[in-house]
């Protein structure tokens, strides 16, 4: 019905309806080119925004990398570890110095038995030593080992006056003798043995109870390599000295076999 003309209101509500509906679709493109707009701004802003994420990020993984591949310390602790660090080095270095100089030492020994042992055919293995006190050792109520302290001679170094006993170097024949005094009036007699490892030898005696007196004996044995030979006092015995070296043990080395 609006197809007709003939009726001024029709035509005109027809023209307000086009003017209407072209206002509509105008402020449809309008809205549509203001969305076209906002997504494309907010796009904009959105890389904007991962952009600066990313340089904030970025920033994050250096500062961190920076702090652990640079570590930092309190002055004194850093000067107190290169303290420590020079020392350690020192110390090192002469560790170093001593055991070179203990193998010097050590080769010049080896040299000096080779040589005495090719010109005498043997090694050189002797000692003599005497009991340290001005007084009387006893009496005790075990076999004591004599330690004879006052070292006279000891050449070769195979007798210990730390422990009293000798350890023979080599397979061979060796002497050994001892010598004992006893202080007059002592109420407890004099006596011991002379030992190779565990097996006692030969001994002395005496009771001494009225006087002064003195014992010795000696025998060759015949040793193997690591044996040792040691003086002791039997159970509830005495032995005396003084600086006259009055009790002594001694041997050295016949030959080898």
């Amino acid at each position: 019905m609006f197809i007709k003309e003939e009726n001024g209101e029709s035509l005109r509500f027809i023209g307000g309806s086009l003017k209407s509906q072209a206002a509509v679709v105008s402020k449809q493109t309008h809205l549509t080119e203001l969305t076209r707009e906002d997504l494309t701004d907010t796009s904009v802003e959105n890389d904007a925004i991962q952009q600066s994420n990313q340089g904030l990020d970025v920033d994050a993984v250096l500062t961190t990398n920076s702090t652990t591949t640079h570590p930092s310390c309190e002055p004194p602790i850093c000067a107190m570890m290169k303290k420590l660090a020079d020392l350690e080095e020192r110390l090192a270095a002469t560790v170093s110095s001593l055991e070179e100089k203990l193998e010097a030492s050590e080769r010049k020994l080896s040299a000096l038995n080779t040589m005495v042992t090719e010109r005498t055919g043997q090694p050189q293995v002797a000692f003599s030593a005497a009991l340290p006190t001005d007084s009387t050792i006893g009496p005790a109520n075990v076999l004591y080992p004599l330690v004879y302290r006052h070292v006279l001679s000891n050449i070769g170094g195979h007798y210990s006056p730390g422990t009293g006993y000798f350890t023979a170097p080599v397979r061979g024949i060796y002497y050994f003798t001892f010598t004992s005094f006893c202080w007059e009036g002592r109420t407890a007699s004099c006596g011991g043995s002379l030992y190779s490892n565990e097996n006692r030898i030969v001994s002395w005696y005496d009771n001494g109870q009225n006087h002064p007196s003195s014992g010795s004996n000696s025998a060759i044995l015949q040793l193997q390599v690591g044996d040792y030979v040691n003086v002791r006092l039997w159970h509830n015995r005495v032995i005396s000295d003084n600086g006259n070296k009055y009790s002594t043990f001694s041997g050295f080395l016949l030959f080898t076999v």
